[in-house]
């Protein structure tokens, strides 16, 4: 509700935002009896998802992310680094142009042929695209190595089963490799998030407030989602809470020595509700730096 529009018999007045899901399938969060399903939906819609992302990726890739995934890699101009689930190729793009080689893969082939070919036409000769789905080992292992660093941007909450990542990603790095991962922040963005803009009249000034309304972190199930309005379909997510997510990591025999949870600055347009520039003591993604 904007301004102008407020009731002069409401001092204050609630919206809210709740991100759309699917059916609710199961509280477990691994589930590898949905992995083939899975692939298939990303591989429907990655030609939008190519599209929609653009070569440099969206704000918040360029914002937020990418800035926070580079200074937890820690390139170096000699590093041979792989990323996991590249989607469009645009963090392989950015990696590549500090790197001597990036070897890239993702489950779709359509996502692989389009990254291929935009790196291509940018004149990047140094990344190497192949097909392998995150969720298989034997296929993650057979990319080579070893490896100085791994990424993997904004994939993991869309996996069944991540054990098999980590587990290969462990055997391909070299010794003190880093392996950098982001997601969803699980604490501030799942379906159990509510965006809440609260606007009231204090002697005559109207002000707005936003805050975010989590109903549920332990359990949430996996459900699907729209990741942008407008898709082809949503896809599954897979929401882990943070001490399970790393818990998963610490099997494999990593060590955590790095966190950053980034946000945008608040700049955004207070006209627009339920942007998350709005949101600026939230950060909408989680990023980890693990050692082997």
């Amino acid at each position: 509700m904007s301004a102008n529009g407020i009731l002069p018999e409401a001092r204050t007045a609630i919206k809210g935002r709740v991100w759309p899901c699917g059916p609710r399938l199961s509280g477990m969060t691994e589930r590898p009896d949905l992995t083939s399903e899975s692939a298939a939906i990303w591989e429907r819609k990655a030609a939008f998802w190519f599209e929609y992302m653009g070569p440099e990726g969206n704000a918040l890739s360029r914002e937020v992310i990418f800035p926070a995934q580079l200074r937890l890699l820690d390139l170096q101009r000699s590093d041979t680094v792989l990323d996991i689930a590249c989607g469009g190729g645009q963090f392989a793009k950015v990696m590549a142009r500090q790197v001597a080689r990036v070897v890239t893969s993702d489950v779709s082939p359509t996502f692989v042929e389009r990254a291929r070919a935009q790196a291509i036409a940018e004149g990047l000769s140094n990344i190497e695209f192949r097909v392998a789905d995150a969720t298989d080992e034997a296929a993650l292992r057979a990319l080579g190595g070893p490896f100085d660093a791994v990424s993997c941007t904004m994939a993991i909450m869309d996996l069944p089963v991540i054990a098999p990542l980590m587990s290969a990603v462990f055997a391909l790095l070299r010794p003190r490799g880093r392996f950098v991962f982001t997601v969803m922040h699980p604490v501030f963005f799942s379906s159990r998030t509510r965006q809440i803009e609260e606007q009231f009249d204090t002697q005559g000034e109207v002000s707005v407030e936003r805050a975010l309304k989590v109903t549920a972190y332990l359990d949430v199930p996996v459900e699907k989602g729209a990741g942008v309005i407008g898709e082809p379909q949503p896809h599954y997510y897979f929401h882990r809470p943070i001490a399970k997510l790393l818990s998963a990591c610490f099997e494999a025999g990593f060590v955590l020595d790095g966190m950053e949870e980034p946000a945008y600055a608040g700049d955004g347009d207070p006209k627009l509700a339920f942007n998350w520039r709005n949101y600026p003591q939230f950060p909408p993604v989680l990023v980890c730096r693990l050692r082997r």
